[in-house]
């Protein structure tokens, strides 16, 4: 593991300067090295978020908390570095509140969380923040009942959900995605969570995306979007236009390649649409459809190319005449 002063430093940094985008990348780089650095950080980030509740610091016994504070860290077999550090008025005054912290993280009460799952619907909730989520069908998200002081955690179980999140500098919006996350202040995007894809398109403003294993977390701005293939542990930074047309129901195409147009088509109505030839897979392709039906989309490429279209079992065959 990195070592755990000079990272516990980064942390607390961190913690303490959110809006440093660059110290934001460099310990979250430092956290995918390794199970141990994320298991470390998210421990230090409870505790520090828990010592924010300054009123139930009154009448606390700090000798008491101290002992308590150490204990823990033995139950843990931390074995401490050899080497002598210096610590800075902060980095000093830091291990006070987290001392203290754990005391208090020791004592409350679990978190309650709701669970929402949508069915054959598409489905939107309002947030006690006042962010507003629009859930597609077959989708699962969970989140707690009371945002705390200083973070607003929500966990995307399965499927795809855009976001309209209110601002609120000082509470991070935070979206886990498997072992990966979107963190953002203030902004509107879109996740698509498969079984081996997760794909993220920002609508406004910019969020972090920090995957579990990648050498560093991207910064995407409105416009930008991201698909991330976990099971391969490969990023592709990319521009996705209909990201959202499962909610919005309009599809936009601009000199789109005919395979793309396809694979789109596909995933929006659900079916298998086959290019039978390669030489048709150059054709560029430009259209807005609006609440549009598979048919009249059809019928749309067919009067643009010489193409005739057959259903063959699950698949819409296209080829050439």
């Amino acid at each position: 593991m990195q070592d755990k002063l000079t990272f516990q430093d980064m942390i607390l940094k961190h913690l303490n300067e959110p809006e440093n985008e660059i110290l934001a990348v460099e310990v979250n780089h430092l956290r995918t090295l390794s199970e141990e650095n994320e298991v470390y950080f998210q421990q230090t980030k409870r505790i520090w978020n828990s010592a924010a509740e300054t009123k139930r610091l009154q009448g606390i016994d700090v000798k008491k908390s101290v002992r308590n504070f150490r204990s823990r860290l033995d139950e843990a077999a931390y074995v401490e570095p050899k080497r002598i550090f210096r610590w800075s008025r902060v980095a000093a005054a830091a291990v006070l509140v987290l001392t203290v912290g754990f005391w208090i993280y020791s004592q409350k009460t679990t978190v309650n969380y709701i669970v929402k799952t949508t069915n054959s619907e598409i489905d939107s909730l309002l947030l006690t923040d006042g962010s507003k989520i629009i859930l597609a069908a077959n989708s699962t998200i969970r989140y707690p009942e009371k945002f705390t002081d200083e973070l607003r955690p929500l966990d995307l179980l399965k499927g795809k959900a855009f976001f309209l999140i209110a601002s609120d500098p000082k509470r991070p919006f935070e979206v886990a995605i498997g072992h990966s996350s979107v963190k953002v202040l203030g902004t509107s995007f879109n996740i698509n969570y498969s079984a081996t894809n997760i794909n993220l398109s920002v609508k406004t403003g910019k969020v972090m995306f920090s995957p579990n294993r990648a050498s560093k977390p991207s910064i995407l701005g409105a416009g930008e979007a991201v698909n991330y293939r976990y099971t391969e542990n490969k990023i592709e930074l990319k521009k996705d236009e209909n990201a959202s047309a499962w909610f919005t129901r309009e599809l936009r195409f601009v000199d789109m390649p005919l395979d793309e147009v396809c694979k789109q088509l596909s995933e929006y109505y659900g079916v298998n649409i086959v290019l039978h030839d390669r030489k048709l897979t150059v054709k560029k392709f430009n259209a807005n459809f609006k609440n549009t039906s598979l048919e009249e989309a059809l019928t749309a490429l067919k009067e643009t190319y010489s193409i005739k279209i057959k259903r063959q079992d699950q698949k819409i065959i296209i080829k050439s005449l």
